[in-house]
């Protein structure tokens, strides 16, 4: 694979500082790369503005970005404003407005944000808040206080694992014959074709018994897809694995 040397600069709001964090970029060519940052990488320190020199793999052409953050004991947030990418040798340059924050307290309440690349040469794509609902079946010791996560995959790519935080739905997560729902922001995913859907078996009698997920691309969308399972998500019971791959029907 070609190396190429890039510059990557971080802008954060003045009052805000630098997490552990991730950046992944993903094109039309190679797929997915990722780049792990933290405060021992930075090359200049400032409380506004992280610049680092990362060697990547050739990234093609780059159609969106996501940036995470880790949830560490602590962490209050981060206000990112922008996100600028320049290739070394081209000097070719890719700008990100994203003025968000990535926190749980505030903002959206997410410490993943994907934003698309705006370029002369190819059409933005738009980002959507998926809804993300999740059924848990009627049965004994159908629901469960772990950590649930998802992925989403389309035609287009993916979503990142991502933890469902923050339920649209009133009363604890995941409990028997509940539905619970996620807005999910991404770039446009195209088609939607399977999920990954799991948990961390944190907790007593974590598994669940998960009858299916559905999916929409927004809240006033009538467009739904329906990804059906039926079984148990447990280490001991059905499919006796606590994460699971399921396409759509």
């Amino acid at each position: 694979i070609k190396r190429i040397d890039s510059i990557i600069t971080l802008i954060t709001a003045s009052n805000s500082t630098f997490p552990l964090f991730t950046v992944k970029f993903k094109n039309s060519m190679l797929g997915l790369g990722k780049i792990s940052l933290s405060e021992a990488a930075l090359t200049i320190p400032s409380s506004s503005c992280c610049l680092v020199q990362v060697e990547t793999g050739d990234l093609g052409n780059v159609y969106k970005i996501r940036v995470s953050c880790d949830d560490v004991p602590g962490f209050k947030g981060w206000h990112l404003k922008s996100f600028h990418l320049q290739e070394l040798r081209t000097k070719q340059e890719l700008n990100f407005e994203c003025n968000c924050w990535l926190a749980l307290k505030r903002g959206e309440k997410e410490l993943v944000k994907e934003f698309p690349a705006v370029t002369e040469d190819q059409e933005t794509l738009p980002v959507y808040k998926y809804v993300v609902s999740v059924h848990i079946g009627d049965r004994w010791g159908a629901g469960t206080y772990a950590n649930v996560y998802i992925t989403l995959y389309g035609k287009r790519g993916d979503t990142g694992v991502r933890k469902l935080h923050t339920s649209l739905t009133k009363g604890r997560k995941f409990q028997r014959n509940k539905v619970d729902s996620f807005l999910m922001e991404a770039v446009s995913l195209g088609h939607l074709q399977k999920v990954v859907i799991g948990h961390d078996g944190e907790g007593y009698g974590a598994g669940m018994y998960l009858k299916m997920v559905t999916v929409k691309e927004s809240q006033d969308s009538d467009k739904e897809w329906v990804f059906p399972v039926w079984n148990w998500l447990d280490t001991h019971l059905g499919l006796c694995e606590t994460v699971c791959e399921v396409v759509t029907v």
